[in-house]
């Protein structure tokens, strides 16, 4: 499978995707952070939940300054990890079209 990468105003190319793993057993996982509110906690609560369900070997979390801004070192990053976990949060939802949508709530098992 190959995923088109595009920016505004021209073309970039085409990179392959990573082949999908078998299973998470004995994976690193990383965490890949934008610094958006709330988006660590997700993560986190991801792994979290991804762990009772597989072995994994640990978590490596990379902190990106802002959510504008590219994150630096990904090739040696990717070498650390099997794995990415990475998210946007928000302190709000935000909502969309007429005064009619409906907003659904999605809770995470504890």
């Amino acid at each position: 499978m190959v995923c088109a990468i595009l920016q505004p105003g021209r073309w970039v190319g085409a990179q392959p995707i990573a082949p999908r793993l078998r299973s998470l057993d004995g994976v690193t996982l990383g965490i890949l952070n934008n610094s958006k509110p709330n988006s660590l906690q997700l993560q986190e609560r991801v792994v979290e939940l991804l762990a009772k369900q597989h072995s994994v070997v640990g978590v490596v979390t990379k902190q990106k300054p802002s959510a504008a801004i590219g994150a630096e070192g990904l090739d040696t990053y990717a070498r650390e990890v099997g794995a990415v976990i990475t998210a946007i949060g928000s302190a709000f939802i935000p909502t969309f079209g007429t005064s009619k949508s409906v907003t659904r709530k999605i809770e995470m098992p504890r």
